[in-house]
């Protein structure tokens, strides 16, 4: 009674009292005797509970999200750990005490090794109305304290010699190649990363040590399988931890509350952020200058105005003729003249014409010589531009412009395709529907080299992937990282399912974030994509290569192929006319 009373706690003040009375329900009088002593004893909440003759609780009440703490009597080890997992599923438990009244150390060591908690107590009968008290801490030692009768403890006093170290405790951690938060070396298997980093420098702190084991490559984080029977298979590092074959996971963990059943996480130390690594368009080969200079409104704009200035001059000369006999007016009144002046002056090649009499001509032609002073000012610019510094297309950077284009869309497993399939956006929830799952992370992003795949992943992976893989060239960038991104969430280090080690992770990432320690690593290992920058030299002068001028010079080949066809059919009329005559 002594012992129990030592429970009163200002924060969680509930107590449950469990009696396992399945297998002596001879001494009901004495737990009769026991349950009076608490009424007296203990003023505050109290809640009584029985086991069935099959050992578990005879009644199930509803969750209860209320602190409490909890006393389990049973004269049996197995049943002990069975009580403490139904009642820990029913109640919010602060500490318990299992009371073993006949048993072994041994026994009840198994007991407390197996749930590995520090808020649990076993306590056993010792001759001479002693008790002994063994609870287990997180550096994987059990200890001992035996009270003498009427002798109370608290648990401060309990854990008096506990200095809050792992005293080099052997940790398993499990670890995926996602880079940067974990790196796992081709040819030698080191794992190294931004949170391998972190781990390395808990276990200094700490005092622990540790050895790393792998996720298969073709699981990575791990997700949870319903087969047809019902069963539930964890795959990945949420397999790992869910079985107890480590104590931490690293690799970009991301909290999600499906794993939360199964797992338990670190405090946050990060946010992450999701998007496409998609092909970075290429510039337009270099004969297309003669042409970008102008959009398609302006080059239609600067035809219809060639044609109207032409027609116009060809019309008021006409007019003048018809008017007056002097030939000073005919220099205009051929169409085929007025055309090369026109497109002359377009040129900066002056056609002189003969002395203009029309005031009509005179307005037109100075309205038009203006006009090709702006225009051929502009596309000389444009053209120089467009020659010394290739003219890239926009790439993709919008979610709607990725929907719209011919690319084929994948991700790694069924995660983010179920996530943009129940988004709010009608353009995400198309997105989901083209994500084709993979499960080979690398080949994801070998196979935007082909230019028809997009590879999701979180924006810090991707940067990585593409600096290490696609790294920026002379010729330009190979693949684009996109402007939007999707479902920020937090990143922490994964943990198993109520594990002890927690309240330690967290005052340690706590620590590392306050002293910069996880700024400064993960800026170790960024990696970015390199700006481009197509000028390769400091020099001012530039030198016109051929391959600047490509366009030029199809243009003047196309016009001399044009112009002897012209020729050839000239000399092929002339014979003509010469065999009638």
């Amino acid at each position: 009674m002594e012992v129990i009373s030592t429970l009163k706690e200002p924060k969680c003040p509930a107590i449950v009292v469990i009696l396992d009375t399945s297998a002596q329900p001879d001494d009901a009088d004495a737990n009769d005797f026991l349950v009076d002593m608490l009424v007296k004893e203990y003023p505050h909440p109290l809640t009584l509970l029985e086991t069935s003759s099959s050992g578990s609780l005879d009644i199930r009440p509803k969750s209860e999200p209320v602190c409490s703490n909890v006393v389990i009597v049973s004269d049996q080890p197995r049943k002990l750990q069975s009580l403490y997992r139904q009642v820990k599923d029913l109640y919010y438990v602060h500490t318990a005490l299992v009371v073993l009244t006949q048993g072994t150390t041994r026994e009840m060591d198994a007991v407390i090794v197996d749930a590995k908690n520090e808020n649990l107590f076993a306590v056993l009968e010792r001759p001479g109305r002693m008790v002994e008290i063994r609870f287990w801490t997180v550096d994987d030692v059990v200890h001992s304290i035996v009270l003498k009768p009427r002798q109370s403890v608290d648990r401060k006093d309990l854990l008096l010699n506990f200095k809050g170290k792992l005293k080099g405790r052997k940790l398993k951690v499990a670890a995926i190649d996602s880079r940067p938060a974990a790196i796992i070396d081709d040819q030698t298997s080191a794992i190294t990363g931004v949170e391998p980093a972190l781990v390395q420098l808990m276990s200094e702190h700490l005092g622990f040590t540790y050895d790393y084991i792998q996720a298969l490559p073709n699981e990575m984080w791990g997700d949870v399988v319903t087969l047809d029977n019902g069963t539930l298979i964890l795959t990945g590092l949420l397999g790992i931890l869910g079985r107890k074959e480590a104590d931490m996971a690293v690799g970009n963990f991301y909290l999600l509350l499906k794993r939360k059943e199964f797992i338990d996480y670190s405090a946050i130390y990060k946010f992450s952020y999701e998007s496409f690594l998609v092909p970075a368009p290429q510039p337009y080969p270099k004969w297309t200058a003669l042409f970008y200079p102008f959009t398609v409104a302006t080059w239609t704009a600067t035809i219809v105005s060639t044609a109207t200035i032409t027609v116009m001059l060809r019309f008021v000369a006409g007019w003048q003729q018809s008017i007056s006999s002097s030939r000073e007016n005919y220099v205009f009144a051929s169409l085929p003249f007025c055309c090369l002046y026109v497109i002359g002056n377009l040129m900066n090649v002056q056609v002189q014409p003969q002395t203009i009499n029309s005031n009509a001509n005179r307005i037109f032609l100075i309205w038009w010589l203006f006009g090709t002073l702006i225009l051929t000012t502009g596309y000389r610019s444009g053209l120089i531009s467009h020659m010394t510094f290739p003219f890239t297309p926009p790439p993709i950077d919008t979610f709607q412009q990725l929907v719209d284009s011919p690319l084929k869309k994948t991700s790694f497993g069924d995660f983010m395709k179920e996530n943009l399939l129940n988004a709010t956006s009608e353009t995400e929830r198309i997105l989901g529907k083209e994500i084709i799952a993979s499960y080979n992370f690398t080949a994801m992003f070998v196979q935007v080299d082909s230019g028809l795949w997009a590879a999701e992943s979180n924006v810090e992976n991707i940067l990585y992937m593409a600096a290490t893989m696609y790294p920026t060239t002379a010729a330009g960038p190979k693949v684009h990282l996109m402007r939007d991104s999707i479902m920020p969430s937090g990143v922490a280090l994964g943990l198993q399912k109520n594990s002890q080690l927690k309240k330690y992770v967290d005052r340690e990432i706590q620590r590392l974030i306050e002293t910069g320690l996880v700024d400064y690593h993960r800026l170790q290992f960024a990696k970015n994509m390199d700006k481009w920058n197509p000028k390769t030299n400091n020099n001012n002068l530039i030198s016109f290569s051929l391959d600047n001028l490509q366009g030029g010079f199809f243009l003047l080949m196309v016009g001399v192929l044009i112009s002897a066809m012209t020729f050839a059919g000239e000399l092929l009329s002339n014979r003509m006319k010469m065999r009638r005559i």
